[in-house]
């Protein structure tokens, strides 16, 4: 026999966790990370992250068995090599041992018999031989057994080189024979005994392959479950805030406005749902602001329904004509103006609609603002005789891009504005004037102005302000939110402007046209109206400074 490599051999011990390459450093910093990447899934910044996360713990363990089972392969492989080469070597060292044992007893006793010189140097040529097998076997690392054996072999062969002098000087033959029959029976043993040591290690390595198919069978059998668990959970990971927001956005589309929408996963999964919360939130202020609409419309419309109903009614029940003609007179204006002021509600409802709806280019346009803005001055001139209103104007010449009657209407309604609201004898003021390569438009009054509570309602649909109400004048509530519709649709803005004097002041902004004329004086003729022109400023007058 033979002794086992000085190499740590493969074993799997009892009661061992099989992963057991875990205990090395370099695998328990790949655990750590694993562990690290397990909390980063917790909370990552996006899916795309999250789907890289979980594959990598998915594909971890099953690399960790691969990792494993390569290195009991490549340790058992190493064993294997280095057990069959010292086991080549030791055969082959005894059976040349085992050869050389049995030359020597032939070439000695022959020379004993026939006192031929050359037998004895066949003799030492096959001691030579012998010694060089010995060390052979020695280095190749025999079993403590095999060494006495081996130490026993050399102690008979030496007895027997001393001895063949003797013997042919007629020494006893018998003690010759005895040395070299025991050398020749322990170089069989030691043969005998290589051979038993061969077939011992190839069952050792049989075992070994079965102890790695074993180990392996169950590091899969432990991993496996692992991975797919961690496949599961990350497909629930993944595809569970995917399904909350096609659950909310489906909610939307049925009109589920009352459910709050909170949505658990990534970071770009949780923004989509707060997006989403805020949509929900729009659209129930939309639809709150749509039923608003709709019972405030209805109150519009059912006024001048009313009246002109009531006074058809009446006309109708004077068939007798007990009616005089001054109050058959005053019926029919009521009918007629009613009628006119339903017109103008219904006009002004399909304009919001149009202003809500695209620009459209095909009637886009170089317009003259300036001459929009005169033509309306003229088109005022009854009304502001007849409360003796004072206009004062500073009117460039700017031209901007737009549909001509969609400009015509904003700057319609905020004159209207302030013909409507300012009392008798005010002054209205228009200015006119480029300013950072737009057009603005400033209408001024002297009326009651605005509340700073309504500043931003005076803008929205059906509103009409306490001044307007108190003040019994007429509107629909439409002209502002037109106006504004219109701005929007043309990248310019409206707004009503701070001011400490009474009144209101609303400036009109719109982007100007490749083509400016030149920003000189500029001359309305406003038919005798009492108009105070100016010059045009070189830059922006503010209204307030007069």
């Amino acid at each position: 026999m033979y002794a086992p490599s000085t190499g740590a051999p493969f074993r799997v011990q009892p009661g061992r966790w099989p992963l057991h390459f875990l205990a090395h450093e370099p695998t328990l910093r790949l655990f750590f990370c694993v562990g690290a990447c397990w909390f980063m899934a917790l909370r990552p910044s996006s899916i795309s992250k999250l789907a890289v996360i979980g594959f990598g713990l998915v594909i971890v363990p099953l690399v960790l068995v691969i990792v494993s089972v390569t290195i009991s392969i490549a340790h058992f492989a190493e064993q294997g090599q280095v057990s069959i080469l010292r086991a080549v070597a030791m055969s082959d060292a005894a059976n040349r041992m085992n050869n050389a044992v049995r030359s020597m007893e032939r070439y000695g006793l022959q020379y004993t018999v026939l006192q031929d010189q050359a037998l004895l140097v066949l003799y030492d040529q096959s001691f030579t031989e012998y010694k060089k097998s010995s060390a052979r076997f020695a280095a190749a690392g025999p079993s403590p057994v095999d060494r006495r054996r081996l130490q026993r072999l050399a102690d008979h062969l030496a007895h027997a080189r001393q001895m063949l002098p003797l013997v042919s000087l007629g020494g006893n033959r018998s003690a010759l024979e005895s040395d070299f029959s025991r050398a020749s029976a322990e170089a069989q043993h030691l043969q005998s005994d290589v051979n038993e040591g061969i077939s011992t290690e190839v069952a050792k390595l049989g075992t070994r392959a079965l102890a790695i198919k074993r180990l392996t069978i169950v590091e899969v059998l432990l991993v496996l479950p692992l991975s797919i668990a961690f496949a599961i959970l990350f497909i629930v990971l993944i595809t569970r805030p995917i399904r909350r927001l096609d659950q909310a956005v489906s909610g939307l589309g049925d009109g589920d406005l009352e459910t709050p929408i909170a949505v658990q996963g990534p970071r770009d999964i949780a923004s989509l749902g707060d997006r989403l919360e805020w949509l929900r939130n729009r659209l129930n202020a939309l639809e709150a602001a749509k039923l608003h609409f709709l019972r405030q419309l209805s109150h519009e419309l059912k006024t001048p329904l009313t009246a002109i109903r009531e006074g058809a009614e009446l006309l109708q029940e004077d068939l007798g004509h007990e009616l005089g003609a001054d109050e058959q007179q005053e019926i029919v204006h009521i009918v007629r103006d009613n009628s006119l002021r339903l017109q103008r509600l219904i006009e002004d409802l399909l304009r919001f609609s149009l202003a809500e709806g695209p620009v459209g280019a095909g009637m886009v346009q170089d317009i003259s603002l300036t001459a929009v803005v005169e033509d309306l001055l003229l088109s005022y001139k009854p009304s502001l005789r007849s409360k003796s209103l004072h206009l004062v104007t500073e009117l460039a010449d700017v031209r901007v891009r737009g549909h001509e009657d969609r400009l015509r209407t904003i700057c319609d309604n905020l004159l209207s504005n302030g013909v409507k609201f300012s009392p008798q004898n005010a002054t209205i003021r228009v200015y006119l004037q480029v300013q950072d390569g737009q057009a603005v438009l400033d209408v001024q009054d002297e009326g009651p102005g605005v509340a700073p509570e309504e500043r931003e309602k005076i803008f929205d649909i059906l509103y009409r302000g306490e001044a307007s109400e108190a003040g019994k004048i007429e509107g629909s509530g439409l002209g502002l939110a037109i106006a504004r519709e219109y701005v929007l649709s043309y990248g310019g803005s409206l707004e009503l402007l701070d001011k400490e004097t009474p009144g209101a002041c609303f400036r009109l902004r719109l982007p100007l046209t490749d083509h400016i004329a030149s920003h000189g004086a500029y001359r309305a003729d406003l038919g005798g109206l009492r108009n105070h022109t100016v010059a045009a400023p070189p830059q922006h007058r503010d209204p307030q400074a007069r």
